[in-house]
């Protein structure tokens, strides 16, 4: 019983610490960012009087005809008369802890059953509206991978059909 509670401390220290500060929900369609918006600002503002229970923000996304649009809403709000006729919409949701598509017009419905993402790097994909919800930021910001570094550094890289193992000589 002591090493499960153990565990249980172990993980919940190892989640606060692996939160960085600066991450960043970076929110955007057809490859343009529509909004960048720090964790830090997308917590549920709680009241006084509240009770402790789940408060929960929503971004309403929309795809009107001449571009995206997106507008926080701290509480439940009635979807049908926020979307206008002819426009498609995702609706993304945030308990402070989790972010993940409430709703969404799309065909397929993958985005909305995704699981919430919390950590850096991770990411909610909506393939028919092309719109594309991650995590980024933090402390490993500017962190390359070897193949993005090397192509940083010496332009682009060609094997000449070697394998990695193979050497010039």
């Amino acid at each position: 019983m002591a090493f499960l509670m153990l565990l249980a401390f172990g993980s919940f220290v190892w989640f606060a610490v692996s939160r960085k500060d600066g991450q960043v929900l970076r929110i955007s369609c057809d490859g343009q960012v529509v909004v960048n918006v720090p964790l830090s600002q997308i917590l549920p503002q709680k009241t006084a009087g509240e009770d402790d229970g789940e408060t929960v923000r929503f971004c309403l996304i929309l795809y009107p005809e001449e571009g995206v649009s997106c507008e926080w809403y701290e509480a439940d709000f009635d979807l049908a008369s926020m979307v206008p006729a002819g426009s498609s919409y995702n609706l993304l949701a945030s308990d402070g802890e989790r972010i993940w598509m409430e709703a969404a017009d799309c065909r397929d419905q993958i985005c909305v059953h995704h699981i919430p993402i919390a950590g850096g790097g991770e990411s909610i994909i909506c393939l028919p509206h092309r719109l594309a919800v991650e995590i980024v930021g933090g402390a490993d910001e500017e962190t390359l991978d070897g193949v993005a570094e090397t192509e940083k550094a010496d332009g682009m890289v060609w094997n000449k059909g070697r394998r990695s193992y193979e050497t010039n000589g």
